[in-house]
C-alpha cells in the first residue's frame, strides 16, 4: 500500500434525481480538484435513493449505464476515484443493487452485486451470489467493497481481507433508527481484519413507499479501529490520509490474518 488521499460525500440523495445527484457530486470533485484527491465514496444508490414506486424509469442496463459513463468521464476530468452503488436491471428486468470502483486511469476497475438484502429488498431486488475479490486501485491500495446490510456479514469482509484488501468501503443507506450498530459495526470490520475502512452513508429521508430518516454517522476508521474522522451528522464530506505506515504497523502488532487457524 502507499498513502493515499479519501473522501466519504454523506449525500442529502435526492430522490428520483440523477440529474441533481450527479451535479452534487460534481461540485464535491470541483471542491477537492487542487487537492488531488484519490477516491471519493458515495453513499447506497447515490443517483436516485431507494423510491421503490419509480424504479422501473429509474433502473439502468450496468453495461450501458448512462450514470456510470457520467462518472468515468468526470473521474477522469478531475482525477480522482469514484465508489458506491446504483440502481440497476438485468435482462429479465429484475433489479440489482451494484457496487462500482471507476478508477481515473483505467475507468470501471471493480463491479459488486449486493448479496445481503435487508427487509422490503426482498421484494425488489434480486442478489448477488459472489464477493468480487478486491481491485489494485490506480496502484496505491488494494480495496474491496461491500455494500450496507453486508456490513453485518463479517464473512463478506474477512473474505475481501484474506484476498488482500487493504482498505474496505461500505457505501450504505442506513436507517437512524439502528445508527449505533452501523458505528460499531464499522469499527469491527476494520479491526477484525486490521484494514482501513470507510462507510459512507446518506443522510435525509425517503417519502415513499415509508418514511425512512438517515442521520449519516459515516466514518473513516483506522485498521486499530480508531476514528480518524467521524461520526457525521449533517450533509458534508469527511476527509483523510491512509498511510502505508500505519498499516504496517497494525498487521505487525496484531498479526491476526497470519494467525488463523483454518483448521478448525
Amino acid at each position: 500500500m502507499k498513502d493515499i488521499f479519501v473522501a466519504a460525500y454523506q449525500m442529502d440523495i435526492l430522490t428520483g434525481d440523477k440529474t441533481g445527484n450527479i451535479t452534487k457530486v460534481e461540485l464535491m470533485l470541483q471542491k477537492y480538484h487542487s487537492q488531488e484527491l484519490d477516491l471519493l465514496v458515495l453513499p447506497e444508490l447515490f443517483s436516485t435513493g431507494f423510491a421503490y414506486p419509480i424504479f422501473p424509469k429509474l433502473a439502468e442496463d450496468f453495461e450501458s449505464s448512462n450514470t456510470l459513463k457520467t462518472l468515468n468521464e468526470l473521474s477522469e476530468e478531475y482525477h480522482t476515484g469514484l465508489a458506491g452503488s446504483i440502481l440497476c436491471k438485468d435482462k429479465d428486468e429484475k433489479y440489482q443493487n451494484i457496487g462500482f470502483i471507476i478508477s481515473p486511469s483505467k475507468g470501471l476497475v471493480y463491479k459488486y452485486q449486493k448479496i445481503h438484502l435487508w427487509g422490503t429488498e426482498k421484494n425488489y431486488f434480486s442478489p448477488g451470489k459472489d464477493i468480487t475479490s478486491p481491485v489494485n486501485f490506480e496502484n496505491k491500495a488494494w480495496i474491496g467493497l461491500a455494500i450496507c446490510y453486508d456490513l453485518r456479514f463479517p464473512e463478506v469482509y474477512r473474505r475481501l481481507a484474506i484476498q488482500g484488501a487493504e482498505i474496505l468501503l461500505t457505501p450504505a443507506a442506513w436507517p437512524a433508527q439502528r445508527w449505533e450498530h452501523f458505528i460499531l459495526l464499522t469499527k469491527a470490520r476494520a479491526l477484525e481484519n486490521t484494514c482501513y475502512h470507510i462507510s459512507c452513508n446518506r443522510i435525509g429521508k425517503e417519502e415513499s413507499p415509508d418514511y425512512v430518516e438517515y442521520n449519516g454517522n459515516s466514518q473513516i476508521i483506522s485498521p486499530m479501529a480508531n476514528e480518524i474522522i467521524g461520526p457525521l451528522n449533517i450533509e458534508n464530506e469527511i476527509v483523510a490520509k491512509l498511510t502505508a505506515e500505519e498499516l504496517t504497523k497494525t498487521r505487525k502488532y496484531i498479526p491476526v490474518l497470519k494467525d488463523r487457524q483454518l483448521e478448525i
